[in-house]
């Protein structure tokens, strides 16, 4: 072995005099220079590059097609549940969320991407004159039902030392679905939470100035409901001016609204659950 680097040199004698290539490249495989070059790089996988997406409002590809994966079975499972709904079995409706809940989907998403869409097609395909007022009626009916169930069994009851939120349908309202999923949101979020129904609004002002809510929601569903919707708020602020509830409003008609939205008198006018109970919350922060 001791031979070998004289046989080189005879070989090729240039290697004896060193030129500016050769030092860069013992620079380069130097051990104590690729020791720091490694460092070097991982400080700038784990804190660079982070940051650099961070800074450009980038997702990192592994996890956007993480949530592109879980968004896709999600619209998979929903497009199933809107079949099993169409198709009249209720039973096969009911082992379907099980299941999805067995597999760790939370409550809020059973309601929002699974069971809401459905209601929604259901609703499209009663103005599009696909579905009778009846089927429609019925199957809501079944899903609200659902909904109670897959809920915790304390729901819809006063509770001391907890926000309070008195849940209603605007006068004549019958579409009360999405009114039930609110409730849901509510009491997932830790509200006291009273619900009622088809209710009349000298009924809802009594028990608004009797119980003193923190918060009170009006859900409409339908348009045609809307143009009243002024006067009623103002109703309603007129029975709870001794207790300051906060009022909001929600429901589908709002989405479609020609309206502003600033121009109901409420607080605040809420276009889905997430946000309606988010911004329920500021409301008695900032009351």
């Amino acid at each position: 072995m001791a031979g070998i680097p004289q046989l080189a040199e005879r070989l090729y004698p240039d290697l004896r005099a060193p030129s500016k290539c050769t030092e860069v490249s013992i620079d380069i495989y130097n051990p104590a220079e690729r020791d720091w070059k490694h460092r070097l790089s991982e400080a700038i996988v784990a804190r660079v590059i982070p940051s650099l997406y961070a800074s450009h409002g980038g997702v990192d590809p592994l996890n956007r097609q993480a949530k592109a994966t879980v968004e896709i079975h999600r619209r998979m499972e929903a497009d199933r549940f809107l079949g099993l709904v169409l198709s009249d079995s209720p039973e096969a409706q009911w082992r379907h969320l099980l299941d999805l809940q067995a597999a760790g989907m939370d409550l809020e998403t059973l309601l929002m991407e699974i069971m809401a869409p459905a209601v929604r097609e259901l609703g499209e395909m009663w103005l599009n004159d696909r579905m009778s007022f009846v089927e429609v009626t019925t199957k809501s009916a079944r899903l609200q039902h659902m909904i109670r169930s897959l809920g915790r069994p304390d729901s819809f009851r006063m509770t001391d030392g907890r926000a309070s939120v008195l849940l209603a349908t605007a006068p004549g309202e019958q579409h009360t679905f999405g009114l039930f999923v609110l409730a849901e949101l509510f009491l997932a979020a830790g509200w006291s939470v009273s619900l009622e129904a088809n209710t009349r609004l000298d009924m809802l002002c009594e028990l608004a100035e009797t119980r003193r809510y923190d918060a009170i929601g009006m859900s409409v569903g339908s348009e045609r409901f809307l143009p009243p919707v002024r006067e009623q708020v103002a109703t309603l602020r007129q029975a709870t001016q001794s207790n300051t509830s906060r009022i909001f409003l929600g429901g589908w008609a709002f989405t479609a609204a020609a309206q502003s939205l600033d121009d109901y008198g409420a607080d605040l006018v809420a276009l889905d659950g997430r946000s309606a109970v988010e911004r329920a919350e500021t409301l008695l922060i900032d009351r």
